[in-house]
């Protein structure tokens, strides 16, 4: 996640929109784009090859995309399965779901074995698991790290590209609806090879895109963000199924946003079908979505439903849902327990600029996506979970809504106008500080718990070392100071905590 400000003078046309030729905001972009992937790359490091959820069937589905390949997928006698490097199938059976045991596997994971679990049948789209198969050789390590690598660039590059094209209202909502929505499930997902982490730069980069490509002053600027949209859009329809109902939703939101009567917003109005369509596509074309709305989640319907029952129960509990992105749930396969402090800082701060945005007014168009936005963060998992007859956290996870989060905060932000020049300095200073303070936490916590397991209560990363990469000279601890500091400096760019008030308030206007 590449983040900026434009606290400097810049030249700039009258909507807002940042020349290309501006050389200084260039290079303040690259900077913090660097920042970006530093502080990234530290959560790809921080944890082993097989760490995030279901890392098994992804890392297989992975390794098959292109079909069979020696070596890396082959065919299988067992109908509907393939022959993968163990290291791959089996890469998380060392240490899933036993906390104090460290990311080592102490019999080495060497051959091919047999596994029906993979995206053989469809379930998924095959966009993510295509581009990432690129990565895929017999070095599973090199391959996970090079596949937790792109995946941050590619990040960093889409946030850049888009707050360079956009005006300044535009900037805000997605530089702060994707930090306040970060640390640490977030971060987590971005800088891992799960497809939910397309998901969610995808939800937060979507609509910001198009409703800018809507306002756009010229054709060039038009045309790059349009661009950059349908890479958003094929992001996120072609990770999961729930992230193409995600896609047409954003496109739905743009649209309502920059609705005007006009024929240039009836021929700009294509992009949006095209995405929403692409979606669509994308969703029908898997059977993710499908079997959860028909309450086949759990591999059969069950037998009876009791819809009004069901939906009070899980309405009083989808709460759950929400926090657990703030670090309640536990991260990896769900035994890497945050210190409170982490998700009592970031919801508080969350909820904190989300109150806020309530008190700027905003015309009718953002009400009603607003709304939207909010009724679809409670019914859309409401609903599959009622039609699954399970109770709230136990098949939809949390980070099954994260891009709605993302969405929800980034609309309530458009509009309200720039944090820097609305908030002052010591509400900036306690934002900053405290997801400072949670990022570095979470990513000790993460680390810890894969270095040496939790049984282990030293301080200092570098001792009493179980796993680390192989052949890697840097320490861990080195790793976490880097990439801790990197996301502070990121965070002090972005708030613009050194800038005085008045000033920007200028450069607002």
């Amino acid at each position: 996640m590449a983040f900026t400000t434009d606290s400097d003078t810049i030249r700039a046309d009258g909507e807002g929109a940042v020349e290309p030729d501006d050389r200084r905001l260039i290079l303040r972009v690259i900077v913090c784009a660097l920042l970006g992937f530093a502080a990234l790359l530290g959560w790809s490091y921080a944890s082993p090859v097989g760490a995030s959820p279901d890392d098994n069937f992804h890392m297989t589905s992975i390794w098959c995309a292109p079909g069979d390949r020696p070596g890396l997928c082959e065919s299988a006698e067992e109908p509907g399965s393939k022959a993968v490097p163990a290291a791959v199938a089996n890469s998380s059976v060392c240490y899933a779901f036993v906390a104090e045991h460290s990311g080592r596997c102490d019999t080495p994971l060497t051959g091919m074995v047999t596994t029906n679990h993979g995206n053989f049948t469809g379930v998924y789209p095959p966009i993510y698991y295509g581009t990432m198969s690129m990565f895929a050789s017999e070095d599973v390590q090199t391959s996970v790290l090079l596949m937790r690598a792109f995946n941050a660039l590619l990040a960093v590059t889409l946030v850049s590209s888009i707050y360079l094209l956009v005006d300044r209202r535009l900037r805000a909502p997605m530089l702060w609806g994707l930090l306040l929505t970060a640390i640490p499930a977030g971060v987590f997902l971005v800088a891992s090879v799960n497809p939910s982490g397309w998901a969610i730069m995808s939800a937060g980069t979507l609509w910001v895109a198009l409703v800018g490509y809507f306002r756009a002053p010229n054709a060039t600027r038009r045309i790059a963000l349009g661009g950059l949209a349908l890479i958003a859009a094929l992001m996120g329809a072609g990770s999961r199924g729930d992230s193409a109902v995600y896609v047409a939703f954003g496109a739905v939101l743009a649209a309502i946003i920059s609705f005007e009567r006009s024929r240039r917003f009836l021929l700009c109005l294509i992009l949006p079908v095209v995405a929403a369509v692409i979606a669509a596509a994308f969703y029908l074309g898997s059977n993710q979505v499908g079997a959860a709305l028909e309450g086949e989640m759990t591999g059969a319907a069950p037998e009876k439903v009791d819809v009004v029952s069901g939906l009070i129960r899980t309405l009083l509990n989808i709460p759950l849902l929400w926090v657990g992105n703030f670090g309640t749930q536990p991260l990896g396969w769900g035994d890497t327990t945050m210190p409170t402090v982490v998700w009592f800082t970031t919801l508080v701060l969350y909820a904190a600029v989300a109150f806020w945005t309530l008190s700027r007014p905003r015309g009718a168009r953002m009400n009603i996506a607003i709304l939207l936005a909010g009724i679809a963060l409670v019914m859309v998992p409401s609903w599959v979970i009622v039609q699954n007859a399970v109770d709230v956290g136990v098949l939809v996870q949390p980070r099954y809504v994260l891009p709605l989060q993302v969405i929800l905060i980034g609309l309530l932000l458009f509009g309200a106008g720039d944090p820097r020049t609305h908030l002052s300095p010591l509400q900036r200073w306690i934002i900053v500080l405290g997801l400072t303070g949670a990022n570095c936490i979470a990513l000790y916590t993460n680390m810890r718990r894969y270095l040496t397991g939790t049984d282990y209560h030293g301080f200092n990363l570098n001792n009493g070392i179980e796993w680390w990469w192989q052949s890697m000279p840097v320490p861990p601890g080195a790793f976490w100071l880097l990439s801790s500091a990197a996301f502070a400096a990121l965070l002090l760019l972005t708030a613009g905590v050194f800038t005085r008030r008045s000033s920007a308030t200028a450069i607002n206007r």
